[in-house]
């Protein structure tokens, strides 16, 4: 056997041109042929003991490849990597392979290569994927719970769901088995909030630090509905009072394509009677004021309640009395 044998082609192929020095041997290549082939730049070494067929730069997918190569098959892909090979919409740095080993394996690093050790790494692991890889709510929820950021955590689980890659309660089921994930009360009660509708980082504020905090009726999320070009989703609807909540989480949601979408969208509530209150990262920052301007509009359209402040210091206090007239006025 030798290097153009079919069964180390087929390898290879499937490997996106990876492959180990153990499976050049098994194939009859011998390690003097694998250095003279890498002095006539024939292929290149990647790794320890880890090459891929051909000269140049190394695409994405066969550096994934030849990283798990360099510490299979107790190895699987995770983190970010994981994130990325699922096609989980984010900013997913290239430069480095993450991969997840046995807690107790003891293995030399290298360069472009980030190890996490894990406890019971078989019970993370997809089995039918090559090379294998551990579950998307794991990579999910190990790459947040490493942010940073409080907000940059939740925002990650939240997109996964919103992108319709898995659910609130698959993410819910996977931290069962994760009981020393740092922060893992708080992203089973934001999981909580997605399973009622919240799909993204803002409409959990809205949920949280606006209706809630504020005593406001309870909106319906993510309602379908027709705006003549297809099928939309509301993001809010209170359905007892006609009106609709939109929430922009693009920082000024300044492409054209957008600006076209949500004023459709809106003229196609209008349309039915319906006003739309449009906010963005503001909430953040002062969700006391959009809560008054909810509620105004509720009380106009016949919302009998009043809003409570959410503390002493609530900037919806100064502007209850107006409010209270205008519920009285109704």
């Amino acid at each position: 056997m030798g290097w153009n044998e079919l069964g180390f082609e087929e390898v290879r192929r499937l490997q996106l041109g990876a492959f180990s020095r153990g499976q050049a041997n098994t194939y009859g290549v011998s390690d003097r042929t694998l250095a003279v082939r890498c002095r006539n730049g024939l292929i290149q070494r990647v790794y320890r003991r880890v090459y891929v067929d051909f000269s140049g730069p190394l695409p994405w997918a066969t550096r994934v490849w030849a990283a798990w190569l360099a510490y299979g098959p107790e190895a699987a892909v995770g983190g970010e990597t994981a994130l990325r090979r699922y096609g989980l919409d984010g900013a997913w740095g290239d430069q480095v392979i993450w991969l997840d080993i046995p807690h107790e394996r003891r293995v030399r690093s290298q360069a472009g290569i980030v190890l996490t050790r894990c406890r019971d790494l078989d019970g993370r692991v997809v089995g039918s994927r090559e090379p294998p890889i551990v579950r998307l709510e794991v990579a999910v929820l190990t790459v947040a719970s490493r942010r940073t950021r409080p907000d940059d955590a939740i925002a990650l689980v939240l997109d996964a769901c919103r992108q319709r890659r898995t659910t609130p309660q698959r993410l819910l089921a996977e931290l069962d088995r994760l009981q020393r994930l740092p922060r893992r009360a708080a992203f089973v009660e934001v999981l909580k909030d997605a399973a009622e509708g919240a799909e993204s980082f803002l409409e959990l504020i809205y949920l949280r630090k606006v209706e809630r905090a504020h005593g406001l009726p309870t909106a319906v999320r993510q309602v379908r509905a027709a705006n003549g070009r297809g099928t939309v989703y509301r993001d809010a609807e209170y359905e007892d009072y006609g009106l609709i909540v939109e929430l922009d989480g693009r920082a000024g949601h300044e492409d054209a394509v957008s600006r076209w979408r949500d004023m459709g969208r809106d003229n196609a509530a209008l349309m039915t009677a319906k006003p739309t209150l449009r906010f963005g990262y503001q909430l953040v920052g002062d969700p006391c004021a959009a809560a008054a301007q909810v509620a105004r509009v509720l009380q106009i359209r016949g919302w009998r309640g009043q809003p409570t402040p959410c503390g002493p210091t609530c900037s919806l206090l100064p502007t209850l009395s107006d409010l209270g007239s205008a519920a009285h006025a109704n």
